[in-house]
């Protein structure tokens, strides 16, 4: 059992949504933790048009109810099939990434994890999707792997593959980057969960 979140949501007939997150620690209790999470999360997110403020909310119920010193990162990111533009909130997690045609931009790093403030502010962001433009979101389970010789696949790795993703479909992107990263670690162990979500402009 893992503290992994990945989710998709279909708001409404041309709105959706998707989160990727995770608990800090491992086993039954960030898996509760996080199935919690999502329930609130899913149980919130029509009400509120302002992403900032929703996720202030759950930051909010996160600290209401979560044991102490626990917190969980979570970028929850909206999206309409009508329009380039996506919005998006970052509380503690990796920052997702932007693949277009010639470049690859890092979107910043985001506001503090759930948990961690219970009167924190959250920042809503945007970027313009294109057609082929590509987002990604992961886990750090992806960049922390590490192979027999305790290397991690690290950022690096994760950049220097996607260069050669513009003209490949989203599936076709998630199973050649599990398949570098299946390469990478060899026989060792996994020592986490890894989680992405790759979104592209049609």
């Amino acid at each position: 059992m893992g503290g992994d979140l990945i989710d998709f949501l279909s708001l409404n007939k041309s709105k959706f949504g998707i989160a990727v997150g995770d608990v800090a620690g491992k086993g039954l209790r960030a898996a509760l933790l996080m199935a919690k999470l999502q329930a609130t999360m899913r149980a919130l997110v029509t009400d509120f048009t302002s992403l900032g403020t929703f996720v202030a909310k759950l930051n909010q119920i996160f600290n209401r109810d979560s044991l102490p010193n626990l917190f969980a990162s979570l970028l929850y990111i909206e999206f309409r099939a009508d329009s380039d533009t996506v919005r998006f909130v970052n509380a503690g997690h990796l920052p997702p990434v932007v693949v277009k045609k010639a470049s690859i931009h890092k979107m910043d790093k985001g506001d503090a994890a759930l948990g961690l403030l219970p009167g924190a502010a959250f920042t809503e962001h945007s970027v313009e999707l294109k057609r082929e433009d590509i987002l990604i979101a992961y886990s750090d389970g992806l960049t922390d792997a590490q192979n027999e010789q305790g290397e991690f696949f690290g950022e690096q790795h994760f950049l220097d593959f996607l260069p050669q993703v513009a003209q490949l479909s989203t599936e076709q992107i998630g199973e050649g980057l599990i398949k570098q990263l299946d390469r990478f670690i060899g026989s060792a162990k996994p020592t986490d969960d890894v989680s992405i979500a790759i979104l592209k402009r049609l």
